[in-house]
């Protein structure tokens, strides 16, 4: 088995086994806020995005998310915090880094992604 067949075999195992981790994180009696949409655009893949956000009871924005893996056939699972404009976040345990800003009237996301070797950018709208 060569090495790029064994890497990208076991990252589609970490995006199966560790996607539903990713998922969590969000406290219960959260409130939505919105639900974004949009695309995701790689050095290695494009896919489409969705980012929830919600506000917690003790005043703290958070957000999850999920792009697909065209590659891999499977769904990233991400989640984070929000800070004033800026969002920081986890992809699956931890396994990359997802970014990014919201627009001043909230209703757009902007920001960067990193999972191993596919980095770059991806924008979402609210809906």
């Amino acid at each position: 088995m060569s090495k790029p067949f064994r890497t990208v075999l076991f990252l589609l195992a970490c995006g199966v086994f560790a996607g539903c981790a990713a998922t969590g994180g969000i406290p219960e009696g959260a409130r939505p806020v919105g639900v974004y949409h949009g695309v995701l655009q790689g050095n290695v893949y494009d896919g489409p995005i969705e980012v929830e956000l919600f506000e917690a009871r003790s005043g703290e924005n958070l957000f999850r998310g999920r792009f697909f893996d065209p590659i891999g056939s499977g769904w990233y699972h991400f989640r984070g915090t929000v800070d004033g404009k800026t969002l920081e976040g986890r992809i699956s345990l931890g396994f990359g880094t997802i970014e990014g800003e919201l627009s001043d009237d909230r209703r757009e996301m902007t920001g960067t992604f990193r999972l191993a070797q596919n980095h770059g950018r991806w924008n979402a709208m609210l809906k």
